[in-house]
């Protein structure tokens, strides 16, 4: 039957009763009870033997003062202006077996009762402050609720209506911090731009080969600069703002040793981005979110467990070294590939799986990948490894061929990713998925 399937690390003291972050990577099915059910709605703690009717845009009432389901306030923040945010939030998109559901339906099909933060890029100097009543609306919201939660679109965006330019807090975003901070079953979190700007710092923009072949060097850019999130150094008719990436305030959730990225594996492989962006932060651990899939964060605990249909695929580059090149290379970074039910302790960087470990390898050969950053080649070189005779997989990163200007010069070297089992690798097989445990990765 085939398979489918500082360099100590410090964690800043959070608050003993500090909430969750639930990150997702993007790409969610809207019908995944895994993801939104068992991971977020549980979390909360509210209303727990409700069994919500996913056929059902009405499951909760709208009355927050009675309502039993978690109350969960949606920010499309991320989105061009209020007006798109609204629609996104108010209306579905599409129709029949192409329908994306409204943030509203969406989270009434999985049992919670949804309200829509007002504040855009186009309303934030008063929708995001207080002494108004738009602004004190908000604040309200974000006092009352089990959830919020931000959507996904331009994280950029998202920094420009929740900061200063100074990249401190707005009064909107010091009410989300003090909620966060002392309400140990209150979360935060969001999808795709919505789980960046969970980060203390954010990168965004490029692809993996631009990232190592422009030298883990990204722009770091003020949220005043929110408009051209990249790396604007050559001008935005060039090969480096389209390929490489840049750098922005989050609105640090996360841990600030953690690193998190999304679409992670189902879009294109963006385990190059996620190395050449910890190198630049000066940061050593990082979680790639795979679409569809939801990761829970307790920083009292330090753990993260994981949800849905893929995988979170962890990186960890504490006991990593460099060596010089013209392009990004790392030799001995550790890297673990996650699924639903597994979960992570990031403080002692230890993964545990339920699922039976793999003690006799299923494939005789090897598995080496042409396209490394194609779509799920990572995944499949990193699960593979852990359950075939040879001990290495290699992937190739050819420069990307573009049909016109800006191209890579015919210079551009084909970058190689060496994944190697070796004795602290562990691999589990069970229930049609895959844990592997602290795969060793090498660009060479």
């Amino acid at each position: 039957m085939l398979r489918m399937g500082c360099f100590i690390f410090c964690v800043l003291a959070m608050p003993a009763h500090a909430g969750k972050i639930y990150l997702m990577g993007g790409g969610y099915s809207d019908t995944n009870t895994d993801l939104f059910v068992a991971g977020l709605r549980k979390a909360t703690g509210r209303d727990a033997s409700f069994v919500p009717n996913i056929n059902s845009t009405s499951n909760c009432g709208n009355n927050w003062s009675t309502t039993s389901c978690p109350r969960i306030a949606v920010v499309t923040s991320s989105k061009e202006s209020y007006a798109v945010g609204l629609d996104a939030f108010a209306n579905d998109l599409g129709s029949g077996a192409s329908r994306k559901r409204g943030y509203y339906n969406l989270f009434q099909t999985h049992g919670f009762s949804p309200k829509f933060i007002t504040a855009h890029v186009d309303n934030y100097t008063t929708h995001a402050r207080g002494g108004n009543a738009a602004g004190d609306a908000n604040i309200a919201l974000v006092n009352q609720a089990d959830v919020v939660w931000f959507a996904g679109g331009d994280q950029a965006k998202i920094a420009r209506t929740w900061l200063n330019d100074s990249g401190s807090d707005s009064p909107l975003a010091a009410a989300l911090r003090a909620r966060f901070n002392n309400s140990a079953s209150f979360i935060v979190g969001g999808d795709s731009a919505g789980n960046h700007a969970m980060n203390a710092t954010m990168h965004g923009g490029g692809i993996s080969y631009g990232y190592l072949y422009f030298g883990a060097n990204l722009l770091n850019q003020t949220i005043s600069q929110w408009q051209s999130f990249g790396d604007t150094r050559d001008g935005l008719n060039s090969l480096r703002y389209d390929d490489n990436g840049a750098t922005m305030k989050g609105l640090a959730f996360l841990p600030a040793g953690i690193l998190s990225d999304t679409h992670f594996d189902a879009r294109s492989g963006r385990l190059g981005r996620l190395f050449a962006a910890l190198k630049h932060l000066n940061l050593n651990q990082g979680f790639g979110v795979d679409e569809d899939t939801g990761v829970l964060v307790d920083p009292v605990s330090q753990t993260a467990r994981v949800y849905g249909s893929g995988p979170l695929i962890v990186a960890d580059l504490s006991a990593a070294t460099y060596p010089a090149s013209s392009y990004f290379r790392v030799s001995n970074a550790r890297v673990s590939l996650l699924t639903s039910g597994d979960s992570y302790n990031y403080s002692t960087r230890t993964a545990t799986s339920s699922k039976p470990a793999i003690t006799t390898r299923y494939y005789t050969g090897f598995r080496d990948s042409a396209d490394v950053f194609a779509a799920f080649e990572t995944s499949t070189l990193l699960t593979r490894v852990v359950d075939q005779a040879n001990t290495y997989n290699l992937g190739t990163a050819p420069a990307p061929e573009y049909s016109s200007a800006p191209l890579y010069p015919a210079s551009a070297p084909d970058i190689r990713l060496r994944f190697t089992r070796d004795a602290t690798t562990r691999g589990h097989w069970g229930g049609g998925k895959y844990t592997a445990v602290k795969v060793r990765v090498d660009i060479q």
